[in-house]
């Protein structure tokens, strides 16, 4: 999507209508010229995922902000509120408790959102069910709930390794030391040019380290 800022959410369904407008046609099947067949062959195509990090998948796919009390999309699990406080209490993990959404109860949550007729109603809803409209709505094949993933940079690079690292220095599994040598046989390593070198973020103890290192 064209810059210099990311869309906001009540502008993203824009961006998202003809994207989805194309899909539509593309699953139904549209005859084009191809390598093999220059005189036109039935071309079918499906969305088959959207994976980012979570304040953008919610924003695409519907759901509302990860800090909300209703912030899960594949459950209806209502968070409540920390005494005195406007923070989230996520505590209570009795995933044998959750209810799961289903399909359908999304697609029907959606629609209520998108015939609702005032913001002060959408916000009920929101709080409610956790589900904003969303144009992938209209991709009939597409499930949201099981078709939103979190993608491995922001999952794993950006955060799971970095608590790992952080766990292993304070537990001493890791020293000073053991970081001195880590160093010294990273340095040794010859890198291909578009691999991002180290330099000393390893001796100094992986400190602000970007998804491509």
């Amino acid at each position: 999507m064209p810059g210099p800022k990311e869309a906001k959410t009540s502008e993203i369904n824009h961006y998202l209508y003809p994207l989805v407008m194309e899909h539509n046609q593309l699953y139904g099947g549209v005859v084009m010229p191809t390598i093999q067949c220059s005189s036109g062959a039935l071309v079918r195509a499906a969305l088959l995922l959207v994976a980012c990090n979570i304040p953008a998948a919610h924003k695409t796919c519907g759901f509302i902000s990860h800090s909300s009390t209703c912030a899960c999309n594949k459950c209806n699990q209502q968070f409540p509120r920390l005494p005195d406080s406007n923070a989230v209490d996520y505590s209570g993990f009795v995933f044998s408790e959750w209810v799961s959404r289903t399909d359908a109860e999304n697609r029907c949550d959606a629609k209520l959102w998108r015939m609702a007729s005032s913001d002060a109603q959408r916000k009920r809803l929101e709080r409610e069910n956790g589900v904003r409209w969303s144009e992938l709505h209209d991709l009939v094949y597409f499930n949201l709930m099981e078709c939103t993933v979190i993608n491995p940079m922001h999952n794993l690079y950006l955060g799971t390794a970095k608590r790992i690292i952080e766990k292993w220095r304070s537990s001493g599994l890791i020293t000073d030391a053991h970081l001195a040598k880590m160093q010294l046989d990273a340095d040794k390593l010859v890198l291909p040019e578009d691999y991002m070198p180290l330099e000393t973020k390893i001796g100094r103890g992986f400190p602000f380290m970007k998804a491509d290192k």
